[in-house]
Formats: C-alpha cells, structure tokens, sequence
C-alpha cells in the first residue's frame, strides 16, 4: 500500500511537470513579439523578430516606438516612422493606445501611409495591455480620403499577408503641373503613381501636388507646410477643393497666378473635373495679383503653361512674353 502511494505521488509530480512545461511552452510561443518594417520597394511591410528588453506594458511600448523609428538592419527595409515625424506623446486607455504624432505625416502618399499605419498596429497590439492604437496627427485624428475620422485599429484592421495588399491598388497617369524655374509659368509633369483604391483621383492629385516635382528644373508651387480641408466634385463637374490659411503665404521667387493654375490645370486634367473652387477655410481665399476671380469656379488656363523641349531640356518661352507678364504683376 505503501509503495502504491508513493507510486501516486511520483506520477502527480510527473503530471505537473509535465503541465508546467507545456504552459511555459505555450507562453514561449505566445512572448514571440516582433518589430514590423516598411520594406523599401514599398510592397509591403515585414515582421522582424525582436526580444523587448522590458517587462511592463509602458516600457514595452515606449521601447517599440523608439525600434519603429530606427533604420532595420536588412538593407530592404525602412524605419517605420519616418524622419520629420515625432510622438510627441502616448496615451493607454482602457487598452486603447492613443499615438500623438507631429511633424510632416501628411506629406506620405496614400499607400505609403498605410503600409506605415499597419506596421505601427501590428507592432504595438502585440503587447499585453494593447488591444487596439488610434493615431492623431498634430492633435487632430487621422482622417481616410473622406475626411473620416479612422478610429481605433487592431491587427485585423489589415490583411496578414500585406503584400496582397496591392489587389486593391490601382495605377493612373497623371498630368501635373508645377513652377518654372523663373517663377512665371508651369510646367507639366507626367507622373504614374499608385494609389489606393478608396482614394478620389482629385484628392490623388493635390497630394502629389504637395510633395513637389520630381523632375529637375522645376518648383513647388504650393507653400510648403499647407493642408488640405476637403476636396469634392459636383455632379456639373466643378471641384471644390478647400486649404487652410497656408495657401495664401506668397513663396518668393514665384507669382501667385502660378501656385493658382497649378493647382486649377492639374485638377481639370482629370476627366470629370471641367473648373476648379479654391477655398481657405470655407471662404473665398485672400491671394493677390491672380487674373482670375477666385471667388467663383475656375477653367483652366493654357497661356500660362510653358512645355519643356525634349531636346534642350529647358523650358521654352518667349523673353517678350515673360517680360510683360512680369509687367503686369
């Protein structure tokens, strides 16, 4: 009887190591957290294994910020935030990470932002404490192309394999125009750009307007730093497409008829836009020395365009022509 008992005893023991081996096990498997990464083909993003050297819910998430701002080590790969863009500060909430980012996060393009949006979720909700990350940009939460707010993401907000993602992009060609390099016209640029499928083509491009040109001899005609409210198209084909007040700073060196039909020629290139409504804020914008009346729909304008010839690579205007619109101005 003796021997049984203890025959009892060593196999209870056995069964709790046993029991207490496979749940370290499966607390292993379940503390495999990883750093996501932008890669830099922009296909997609990538989970880079990674040990937090911290135990606690704050200073896991801190040490994941501080990571998703580093360079990867692969080559292949980019910081997930990018450089001019700070947390300023976080927030947990009832499991909801609040991001305060400042800095230039609205110059991403589209899909750009949101392979880094998913890399920044799928990060943080790995951490116990974290069910979901909502993200504000300069204090103001982070709007879709509708001006919606987006609200709270999980992991499931984006799809596992993110490079599938690109079943719902879609690619167009778009004509842009920007400043000469004397400030006086502007000057087209053909740019193939993919984008998200849930993005308007006008909103597509005065996002590309923002970034500036990417050929050489050519300027921003939109001062740097300004923000887009809104943008819409009526059904009669006039797009209304609404600043804030940075729009009105004068940028040396160009005149403002420029960054007007800039904006005006790019948007009436697409086929369902016919005029252009500039707004600041709602109202009418205060911008001098433009020959057109702004405070009503605009067409496009064709005496201001100059085109660049593919032999000289220069723009082509008439000194007579440049000289008296410099008069007139």
């Amino acid at each position: 009887m003796r021997n049984y008992k203890k025959l009892l005893n060593l196999l209870i023991v056995g069964m709790l190591l046993l029991s207490q081996v496979a749940c370290t096990s499966s607390s292993e498997e379940k503390t495999g957290e990883k750093i996501y990464y932008v890669r830099t083909d922009k296909a997609g993003i990538k989970a880079i294994d990674y040990t937090f050297e911290n135990n606690d819910t704050d200073s896991k998430i801190q040490e994941a910020i501080v990571q998703l701002q580093k360079d990867g080590d692969d080559i292949n790969l980019l910081n997930t935030i990018p450089s001019g863009i700070d947390v300023k500060n976080w927030e947990l909430n009832e499991g909801n990470l609040s991001l305060f980012f400042v800095g230039d996060y609205e110059v991403l393009d589209t899909y750009t932002e949101i392979l880094v949006r998913a890399a920044i979720v799928k990060t943080l909700v790995q951490i116990d404490g974290v069910d979901s990350v909502s993200i504000f940009v300069n204090d103001a939460p982070l709007t879709d192309s509708k001006g919606e707010s987006i609200g709270q993401m999980t992991a499931d907000t984006f799809i596992e394999d993110f490079g599938q993602e690109t079943d719902s992009l879609l690619s167009t060609e778009l004509v842009l125009y920007f400043a000469s390099a004397n400030g006086m016209y502007i000057i087209p640029e053909t740019r193939e750009v993919y984008y998200s499928s849930n993005v308007s083509l006008e909103r597509l491009v005065i996002e590309q307007l923002l970034k500036g040109p990417e050929s050489d001899g050519m300027l921003a005609a939109i001062p740097s730093g300004t923000k887009l409210n809104s943008i819409t198209v009526s059904e009669d084909g006039v797009c209304i497409v609404n600043f804030d007040a940075t729009i009105e700073t004068t940028i040396t060196g160009i005149t403002e008829n420029v960054t007007v039909y800039s904006i005006v020629n790019s948007l009436t290139e697409l086929a369902n836009i016919k005029s252009v409504q500039i707004l600041v804020n709602g109202e009418t914008p205060h911008i001098s020395n433009v020959d057109a009346d702004l405070s009503s729909a605009i067409s496009k304008n064709d005496d201001i365009v100059n085109v660049v010839s593919e032999e000289e690579e220069e723009p082509i205007y008439d000194e007579e022509e440049d000289a008296e619109i410099k008069n007139t101005n």
